[in-house]
């Protein structure tokens, strides 16, 4: 007699964790979903810092912050943006409209630069303020102040 191409007693089946388990699979489900939220998330708003980042406007402030004594007496050297830009920039062509905050830390302190410029070529600013935190007036950045006079 031929020996059949299988085995006449077959092994039981082995089922997987999921399938032994079928009330993790709503759970697990959701935190899949959460996952996935999250990390679409996370890349829209790494998309969007970087467009803030990579801009003109944005740079022009951070360089006028750090250029600023009394930004640098108050919140320190080196001066560091943080990771949250809230606010608006439109850019089309030749003109733009820039409306944001810069959240900034140093080694003393916190604050933010408040922006507001627009862009008509060249990029003019409205208003540039640095706010430190625990201090109830900003540092305006427009303003032409001197430096303190000091005895040597």
């Amino acid at each position: 007699m031929p020996t059949p191409p299988y085995s006449l007693h077959p092994e039981p089946m082995t089922r997987s964790w999921i399938e032994r388990h079928p009330l993790w699979k709503i759970p697990l489900g959701l935190l899949t979903l959460l996952f996935l939220i999250a990390s679409f998330g996370a890349f829209t708003i790494g998309i969007i810092s970087g467009s803030f980042r990579n801009s003109d406007v944005y740079k022009q402030a951070m360089a006028e912050a750090a250029a600023n004594w009394q930004v640098r007496d108050q919140i320190g050297d080196p001066i560091r943006a943080g990771w949250f830009i809230f606010g608006e920039l439109k850019l089309g062509g030749s003109t733009g409209r820039a409306n944001f905050s810069i959240p900034i830390s140093g080694a003393r302190g916190k604050g933010r630069i408040r922006v507001v410029a627009n862009k008509n070529e060249v990029w003019r600013f409205t208003i540039l303020q640095v706010y430190v935190q625990g201090r109830s007036e900003a540092i305006d950045l427009l303003s032409i102040q001197p430096p303190p006079a000091r005895d040597f």
